[in-house]
């Protein structure tokens, strides 16, 4: 079963995070795209010791223009990560070549998108109101693996109807 999500960060400023997330995304054959004004040169040493050798099998692209992505994206099936959001991921429903967008470790996702996609912004709950947010490579871990079980389970009632 071939699993097409397409992993957005808006501009990340933590080169760490971002090769961590690459990894994610080269062990998964996920398509990662960076977006806007990043903190780090994409050949910055840290940036490619997180994501360790794995470069090479990274399906990524790097664009620019941050309102120009977004209009892009118009038509698109997406999903905003915030902690601006009352709605539990868990109850987004993922599919094939869905994106996932992540904002930036220090301001998240600009406000003018949420705003904008509010029925589109969903969010990872805390039990802690004292923590602020989650590790930006943990939250899109959390995230592909749950829209990767979604699209498994639904490959597998797929079949069972098939086979029923």
């Amino acid at each position: 079963m071939e699993i097409n999500l397409i992993v957005c960060l808006l501009e990340p400023k933590i080169p760490p995070n971002t090769g961590n997330i690459a990894r994610l995304c080269a062990a998964n054959n996920l398509r990662l795209e960076i977006v806007g004004d990043i903190g780090f040169s994409l050949s910055d040493k840290d940036l490619k010791r997180a994501g360790l050798d794995y470069w090479k099998y990274v399906n990524w692209e790097y664009f620019p223009d941050l309102d120009g992505y977004m209009k892009r994206l118009e038509n698109e099936t997406v999903h905003l990560f915030t902690t601006k959001s009352d709605q539990r991921y868990t109850l987004r429903e993922f599919k094939s070549n869905d994106y996932l967008i992540f904002g930036s470790e220090t301001k998240g996702i600009p406000d003018r998108f949420l705003k904008a996609n509010l029925v589109d912004c969903c969010t990872i709950p805390m039990a802690n109101k004292n923590i602020r947010s989650l590790n930006l490579s943990s939250s899109v871990s959390i995230a592909v693996y749950e829209a990767l079980r979604q699209q498994e389970q639904g490959e597998s009632s797929n079949r069972d109807d098939k086979l029923g």
